[in-house]
């Protein structure tokens, strides 16, 4: 269900051979929140403005954060083509990741690493170059005080400084805080299905084993949620209301795929009359098949959808595979691009699997 309500977007143009999807919703929430600030008598008059510059920096950044998911998949041999962007936040989708702690440690790692650099970068400049200290504070208020005026409160070493309305410092001090608050945001809250829940489940793995770590992780995606929920609550804040029911039905959904498989990977015997039913000679009647409930029947229905899908995606991947071969006969392996020789070993080393 999640995942067809993820599907509603539409691609744009691909970067890095990925596709960059945005979600429907996406344009409407930001120039919601655009509206609020130039509607509300809370805010100075031209505060939109702000509003509106921090939303192209909010892109950028949750953009370039996904970027560092792809780019870690690639680097453990996965396959990452596409990302989608919508309200709350962006999701990077990894093909043929291989199935191990490690790889899915170093996949989650990418984002958070990727705006913690963000941070380092804009951050050291706006030191060097205008000896103002980076907001620190996920709670630094990033509009105008004054109407008509692009002035913010920057830190100093000193403390709190004059308004400062040079368009660079304000610039580079939103897009600070922006990356800073997103990487705050996918370590501090360690629950699936968060990059720290990712980064925790992978890091339990080796010792529990992967069904027990992502049990951990679901659980501990339970207790963000109702950490959320309750902060969504004392403060009248909608949009954590709408996270905490995303990250409750996402840990829901997860813990219903998990147990699935689980049971699916078991021995199928039933030993509930002891193993003395084994030595019975005469052949006992089938079980009478258990009538399946709505969740089962939609586990059903995902699993045969996705089974279709890698069937159609195998085919489609046969048929790319004849046509650079056929490419390279003609013109020699030089003249296929990166993403092309990416492609022929991920296909090759599906093919040497048993």
């Amino acid at each position: 269900m999640l995942r067809d309500v993820l599907a509603w977007s539409f691609p744009t143009v691909p970067i890095f051979g990925i596709m960059i999807r945005i979600h429907f919703v996406l344009p409407l929430f930001m120039i919601g929140l655009v509206g609020r600030t130039a509607l509300s008598k809370d805010f100075p008059a031209g505060t939109w403005h702000d509003a509106t510059m921090l939303m192209v920096l909010m892109f950028i950044g949750i953009l370039i954060h996904e970027f560092g998911h792809c780019f870690a998949c690639r680097y453990m041999e996965g396959e990452s083509d596409e990302i989608l962007l919508w309200p709350l936040g962006g999701l990077a989708f990894a093909r043929s990741l291989p199935h191990t702690p490690a790889a899915h440690f170093v996949f989650a790692l990418g984002g958070p690493l990727a705006s913690f650099l963000l941070c380092v970068v804009s951050g050291l400049a706006i030191y060097i170059a205008f000896d103002y200290l980076p907001p620190l504070s996920p709670l630094w208020y990033p509009y105008r005080e004054k109407a008509d005026a692009i002035a913010i409160i920057p830190w100093t070493w000193q403390g709190n400084a004059a308004a400062e309305s040079s368009l660079p410092t304000i610039i580079l001090m939103r897009f600070f805080w922006i990356n800073w608050v997103l990487f705050l945001f996918n370590t501090v809250l360690v629950g699936l299905p968060f990059d720290s829940g990712r980064m925790l489940q992978a890091a339990l793995w080796p010792r529990l084993g992967h069904y027990q770590a992502t049990k951990v992780g679901i659980y501990a995606g339970f207790v963000v949620a109702v950490a959320i929920g309750l902060f969504a609550i004392i403060y009248a804040e909608p949009l954590a209301a709408f996270l905490t029911f995303f990250v409750f039905v996402s840990c829901a959904q997860e813990w219903m795929a998990l147990e699935s498989a689980h049971e699916d990977s078991l021995f199928g015997y039933d030993f509930s009359q002891g193993y003395t039913s084994l030595e019975k000679d005469e052949t006992p009647a089938p079980p009478k098949p258990k009538k399946q409930n709505f969740i089962q029947r939609w586990l059903a229905k995902r699993a045969a959808k996705r089974l279709q899908h890698e069937q159609e995606q195998r085919e489609a991947d046969d048929q790319r595979m004849d046509e650079l071969l056929e490419k390279i006969q003609k013109f020699g392996k030089g003249s296929l691009t990166d993403e092309e020789q990416r492609f022929l070993k991920r296909v090759a080393e599906r093919y040497k699997k048993p």
